[in-house]
Parts: C-alpha cells; sequence; structure tokens
C-alpha cells in the first residue's frame, strides 16, 4: 500500500491510499481520482516521502513502527474530516448569520425541518442551548473562504 499527499488546483489537500505508484497514475488518468472537497479530477501528488507498508511491517509491534502508523492515521483522520466537510456542504442550507433565527424556527415547527448551517456568536449559541434547540459547533476548513 502507497499513501500520497494529493492537492487539486484549488489547493484543496488530500490523501490518497493507493496498491502502487502505476495504481495510481492509471487511477488518475482514467479520472477515478477527485478533490473530496471540489470534486476535480486535476489531481496532482505533492511531494513527500510517501509511506508503504509491507506484510511484515503490518505486523510489526516495535517502537520504530509505532511513530509512523500514528503519523498515518493524523493522515486519516484529515482525510476524513475533509469527506464530513464536503457531505456537510452537499447536503445542508446555508442560511449564513442568520442561523440562530432559523434554527429556533426549525425546531419549534415554524418552518420545514431541514438541514441547515451557518455562523452564530457564542451569546446566541448559549441562548440556543438554553431553549433547548440542538445545534453542532464545527470548525470549517479556512480553504472554504466565505462559504460557511
Amino acid at each position: 500500500m502507497v499513501v500520497y499527499d494529493l492537492a487539486c488546483p484549488r489547493e484543496h489537500r488530500f490523501e490518497g491510499w493507493f496498491e502502487s505508484a502505476s495504481s495510481f497514475e492509471s487511477q488518475r488518468e482514467d479520472g477515478h481520482v477527485s478533490c473530496p472537497l471540489c470534486n476535480s479530477r486535476e489531481i496532482t501528488r505533492l511531494p513527500s516521502a510517501p509511506y508503504v507498508r509491507g506484510k511484515a511491517e503490518a505486523v510489526a509491534k516495535n517502537d520504530e513502527m509505532q511513530e509512523p502508523m500514528m503519523m498515518v492515521a493524523g493522515d486519516l483522520v484529515n482525510a476524513l474530516r475533509q469527506q464530513v466537510v464536503q457531505h456537510i456542504l452537499a447536503h445542508t442550507e446555508d442560511v449564513g448569520e442568520s442561523f440562530a433565527e432559523v434554527a429556533r424556527e426549525v425546531h419549534f415547527g415554524e418552518v420545514p425541518v431541514r438541514n441547515i448551517r451557518g455562523v452564530a456568536t457564542q451569546e446566541e449559541l448559549q441562548e440556543l442551548h438554553d431553549e433547548g434547540v440542538d445545534v453542532m459547533v464545527l470548525g470549517m476548513p479556512d480553504t472554504l473562504g466565505s462559504r460557511h
């Protein structure tokens, strides 16, 4: 297994796991590798020291193996986070600075139930909590620019 750091033209960075270098190249050429944030298929491999795990290393339990595996897990978490962000952006309505108001309307049945996202102040979040409105606070990547 080969792990590569990849990027799209919009500079979204993500990780890809492939059977081999030739597997990556053929999948990229066939358009099967895409950015998890913008779906661009123009993918470039970033300079890195790829981590290749062989069968013998997969079962090794020495301290030398522990550190690289932990680094891969960190990159994997980041890749999964990017996928979650992409899913949220695709399946929610951006209500921007009206988040607290719209969240109340949805909670109290004044408008149809729908998934929303936006921004709110700490004070607004506390008020929503006090009113029993369930919200989830997620930090979104800076690469999204003005999108919430």
